[in-house]
C-alpha cells in the first residue's frame, strides 16, 4: 500500500503544472527580453524581408533572360494525309532524276526534282531564347527606384515595432512596480488599522471605550483588507502581463528590481516636437510613400516609350523528340514594341499614381500632425503628472503628521475614535495619490520618449542621410546602426 502511494504521488508530481521560480528583473532587462521575443517585430522583418525579395526581383527582371520552349503534337488533317501519301509514292524526301517539262513538243527537259515526304502523325519542336533588355523606357528603372524606397518604408516599420515595444514593455514593468506599491500601501493600511485595533480592544477590556469603538475598528480593518486583496490580484496581472510581454510563462513570478524613479525632464516642448518630426521612424516611412509613388509615375510613363529586346533564339522540328529532321533556324536581332495607340491606358496609369501620390502625401501630413499632438499630449500629460506628484508627496508628509496627532489626541482622550480613523483613511489616500502620480508620471515619461521616437535600434536621421547619399538599404541599416549604451536620449538633441 505504501508503495502504491508512492507511485500515485509521484504521477501526481509529474502532471503537476511546472512554475516558474520567482526572478527579479530591471527595466533593462525586461526590455531587451520583450525585444528579443516580440511577435509584433518578426513580424516586421518578416515584411522587411517581402520587400528586399520584391526589389530584387525587379532588379534580375533587368538582366538576361534564358529560356527553353518545348512542344509535342499528335497531328492530322488534310496536310498529314498529303505528306502520307508522298511519302507512299516516293518514300523519304530525295532528289531524282526525270523530266521535268518541254523545251518544244519534242524536246523534253531532264532534271533534278525533290520527292517524297517524311511518314509522321506526331510534331516535336524546341526553341532556345536569350534575351536582354536595351531599353524599356523607364519601366524597370522606375520599378527599381519605387522598390528600393519600399524596402526604406520597411526598415522604418522594423525600428517602429522596436520603439513599440519598447514602449509597452515600459508600460507593463511600470505597472507592476506601480501595483506593488499599492500592495505596501494597503498592507500599511491593514497593518496601522489593526494594531489600532488591539489598543482599543484592550482599552474596552479596561471600560475607557465603547464597544461602538471596537466595531468601527473591525469593519474598517475588513475593508482594508479587502482593498489589500483587490491590490495582491491586480499585482499578478501586472506580473502575467509582463511576462506575456517578455515571452515567460503567464504564471512566472517576476519581482521589480528597480523602483519607480523621479527625474525632472530637462528638455521643453518645442525641442521635443523638433526631435519628433526628424526621428519617427513612422513619419520617416510615410515620406518614403511618397516618394515610392512619385517614382511609379516614371515607371507608368514608360507606356508612351517603345521597348528594346536584344535576341538570340534557336529553334527545331523534328518528327521525334529534340529531332531536327523537319526545320532548323537561328535567328539573332534586335526587337522593338510600341504601343502607338493604346486607348489612353498609359494616361489613365500615370493619373492613378499621380492620385496615389496626393494620397500618400495626405497621410505623411496627417502623420506629421498626429507626431506632433501626440508629442504634445504626452508633455503636458506628464507636467501634469510632476505637479501633482510634487503635490502629493508634501501632502504625504502632512497627512503622516495628521494621523500621527490624532492618534495621540485619541490616546489621551481628548479626541473621538472618527476623528482619528479619518486621519488614517487620508493618510491612506494620499499615499496612493502619491503612488498614482509617480506612476502616471513615469509612464507619461515614456509615452513621450516613444511619441518623439527615441531610436532602439538605429538613428534614424543617420539613416536617412545615408540613402540620401545614393547608400543602399543594407549599407544606411549598418551605419545608422547604435549600440546599447547610445540609446538614451542625448544632450542636447536639440543640435541634430
Amino acid at each position: 500500500m505504501k508503495k502504491f502511494f508512492l507511485m500515485l504521488a509521484a504521477m501526481l508530481t509529474a502532471v503537476s503544472p511546472k512554475v516558474d521560480a520567482a526572478v527579479s528583473l530591471t527595466l533593462d532587462q525586461s526590455i531587451k527580453m520583450a525585444l528579443s521575443t516580440s511577435e509584433s517585430i518578426e513580424s516586421a522583418e518578416a515584411g522587411r524581408e517581402v520587400a528586399k525579395w520584391s526589389l530584387s526581383s525587379v532588379r534580375r527582371s533587368a538582366g538576361l533572360k534564358f529560356s527553353w520552349t518545348s512542344e509535342a503534337y499528335k497531328i492530322g488533317g488534310r496536310d498529314y494525309e498529303s505528306a502520307k501519301k508522298s511519302h507512299e509514292a516516293y518514300g523519304d524526301p530525295k532528289q531524282i532524276f526525270t523530266q521535268t517539262g518541254f523545251v518544244a513538243e519534242d524536246f523534253p527537259v531532264y532534271g533534278y526534282e525533290t520527292v517524297g515526304s517524311y511518314a509522321y502523325n506526331n510534331t516535336f519542336s524546341n526553341r532556345l531564347s536569350l534575351t536582354y533588355p536595351l531599353y524599356t523606357g523607364g519601366s524597370l528603372e522606375g520599378q527599381i527606384n519605387a522598390g528600393e524606397y519600399q524596402l526604406n518604408a520597411a526598415d522604418m516599420s522594423v525600428e517602429n515595432s522596436r520603439q513599440t515595444v519598447r514602449y509597452q514593455a515600459s508600460e507593463a514593468y511600470w505597472n507592476l512596480v506601480h501595483q506593488e506599491n499599492m500592495v505596501e500601501v494597503a498592507e500599511e493600511a491593514v497593518t496601522r488599522t489593526n494594531s489600532q485595533l488591539e489598543l482599543i480592544k484592550d482599552q474596552y477590556d479596561e471600560g475607557m471605550v465603547a464597544k461602538a469603538d471596537v466595531l468601527m475598528m473591525e469593519v474598517r480593518l475588513a475593508n482594508d483588507k479587502q482593498n489589500l486583496v483587490t491590490a495582491k490580484g491586480n499585482f499578478k496581472v501586472a506580473q502575467a502581463t509582463l511576462a506575456s510581454m517578455i515571452g515567460m510563462s503567464e504564471d512566472a513570478e517576476i519581482l521589480p528590481a528597480d523602483e519607480l524613479p523621479y527625474e525632472p525632464y530637462p528638455f521643453t516642448l518645442d525641442e521635443c516636437e523638433n526631435f519628433a518630426v526628424t526621428h519617427r521612424p513612422d513619419f520617416v516611412a510615410a515620406e518614403y510613400a511618397v516618394k515610392r509613388g512619385e517614382a511609379q509615375i516614371s515607371a507608368a510613363k514608360s507606356g508612351y516609350r517603345p521597348n528594346v529586346t536584344a535576341v538570340v533564339s534557336k529553334s527545331i522540328v523534328g518528327n521525334g523528340a529534340f529531332q531536327q529532321e523537319r526545320s532548323s533556324s537561328w535567328n539573332a536581332g534586335v526587337n522593338l514594341t510600341w504601343n502607338i495607340f493604346d486607348n489612353a491606358v498609359t494616361s489613365a496609369n500615370i493619373a492613378t499614381e499621380k492620385a496615389r501620390v496626393a494620397q500618400y502625401q495626405a497621410e505623411a501630413d496627417n502623420t506629421e500632425k498626429n507626431i506632433r499632438l501626440e508629442t504634445r499630449s504626452a508633455y503636458l500629460r506628464m507636467k501634469a503628472a510632476e505637479e501633482n506628484l510634487i503635490a502629493a508627496s508634501i501632502t504625504v508628509k502632512q497627512a503622516e503628521e495628521n494621523c500621527m496627532i490624532a492618534k495621540i489626541r485619541y490616546e489621551e482622550g481628548v479626541d473621538i475614535l472618527l476623528n482619528l480613523t479619518d486621519a488614517q483613511e487620508r493618510l491612506t489616500q494620499t499615499q496612493t495619490n502619491y503612488c498614482n502620480a509617480l506612476y502616471q508620471y513615469n509612464l507619461y515619461r515614456a509615452s513621450l520618449e516613444k511619441a518623439i521616437g527615441i531610436p532602439v535600434g538605429m538613428d534614424v536621421p543617420s539613416y536617412v542621410e545615408a540613402v540620401s547619399a545614393g547608400k543602399s538599404s543594407p549599407k544606411a541599416v549598418a551605419v545608422s546602426k547604435i549600440s546599447e549604451e547610445n540609446q538614451e536620449l542625448e544632450e542636447p538633441f536639440t543640435n541634430r
